[in-house]
């Protein structure tokens, strides 16, 4: 479980989800704190496109979709009202990277003599922005990436994904400010999170990675994703083609081929472990750090306090108490904890946090499993 100081739940937050991408200050800190999307349902977040760059366009901020000049103005409803249409064109060609459809509405919009603002006339010249960077916490549960460009007309956009790393490393939320990188992330960080790091990404992995981020099975209706994010990835699908290719798209610090067997005898030959080695014990210990490689990047000595519940839940009940002494899992969780987080060097208020979890779901696991074994020898 993140700090409540860390970066938001994106989707829940009504106030500031990019939506204004001019919004105050105020919203984009108030955007941190919003509970995160697909939380105690048990069920995996992910994410797809929208179906076309029409709702993503219209969330621009009001200059954005067209500040009109004198001579606009001064045209007829009708003649103004299809100038507009064609801006919008304009727009959406940009943001699909489509050259014919650009050219053809560049020639219609010289035809007609009208003019539209120089930020849409440069829009497709926009570069990428430095830094790209990410922000992380010790349990890697999910990862904020922050990219931007910048337009020659000196207008900024920045993106901010948050990418799910128990989820195939997927995209589940997001936002777009008007703001530059600088100005996101000064007010992303000004909390005092102790746990917080801020950690550069090349421009080319931050595309690739985000590239495959959006790549997955289609969950909106079961995260209940924002209309708005859902208008929005366009905006941030087309930042990302701004940027060069060739990148890694590896999440960092993702843990693969863990050995479990090593790890438990490291952990039986610890102190915190010796009360383990009697019996059927050791298995039991095995089969919680193997129920632990689903958490965060992979890493089984570290646990949120979302993954103790994910463990203790006496709906999923991942432990077979026929063959493990099932009921003793919470006592050993606490002990794993405490050799896991001492290990990876973890703060002790996140252990002590994660042993609350623990003290809070042991009561129902234990029912649970006493009730499993009553109905099993009736």
């Amino acid at each position: 479980m993140r700090s409540p100081t860390h970066p938001c739940r994106i989707a829940s937050c009504r106030t500031c989800t990019c939506a204004r991408l001019g919004a105050p200050a105020e919203r984009l800190g108030a955007w941190r704190q919003a509970p995160r999307p697909g939380r105690g349902t048990g069920l995996r977040p992910g994410h797809r496109r929208h179906r076309n760059g029409v709702s993503a366009w219209s969330s621009l901020p009001g200059h954005c979709r067209g500040q009109r000049t004198d001579a606009a103005a001064a045209q007829p409803p009708l003649t103004s009202h299809f100038c507009r249409s064609v801006e919008l064109a304009l727009a959406i060609a940009t943001l699909a990277d489509d050259a014919d459809l650009r050219r053809w509405v560049c020639r219609d919009l010289a035809g007609r003599r009208h003019t539209v603002p120089r930020w849409l006339a440069d829009l497709h010249l926009a570069t990428p922005a430095d830094p790209t960077v990410e922000l992380i916490d010790p349990f890697r549960e999910v990862d904020d990436v922050v990219l931007g460009v910048i337009i020659p007309s000196g207008h900024a956009l920045t993106a901010v994904v948050r990418v799910d790393n128990e989820l195939r490393a997927q995209a589940i939320d997001g936002a777009v400010f008007e703001r530059t990188i600088e100005e996101v992330l000064r007010q992303l960080s000004t909390d005092d999170d102790p746990d917080l790091r801020i950690r550069d990404v090349g421009a080319a992995d931050a595309r690739a990675r985000l590239t495959a981020a959006f790549t997955g099975v289609e969950l909106d209706e079961i995260l209940r994703t924002s209309a708005q994010w859902r208008g929005q990835r366009c905006i941030v699908r087309w930042m990302l083609s701004r940027f060069p290719d060739g990148g890694d798209a590896t999440v960092p610090g993702r843990l693969d081929d863990v050995d479990t067997d090593e790890l438990t005898t490291r952990f039986l030959t610890s102190p915190w472990g010796r009360p383990w080695t009697r019996g059927p014990l050791p298995l039991l210990v095995e089969r919680v750090l193997v129920s632990g490689l689903s958490n965060g990047l992979g890493d089984p000595l570290l646990w949120a306090p979302r993954h103790v519940g994910r463990l203790l839940d006496p709906e999923l009940l991942d432990l077979d108490p026929d063959e493990l002494d099932a009921e003793r899992t919470p006592e050993l969780l606490r002990d794993l904890i405490r050799y896991g987080h001492e290990e990876r060097g973890m703060r002790p208020a996140l252990t002590d946090a994660s042993l609350l979890a623990v003290d809070r779901w042991a009561p129902a696991f234990s029912a649970a499993v006493r009730r499993w074994h009553d109905e099993a020898t009736a």
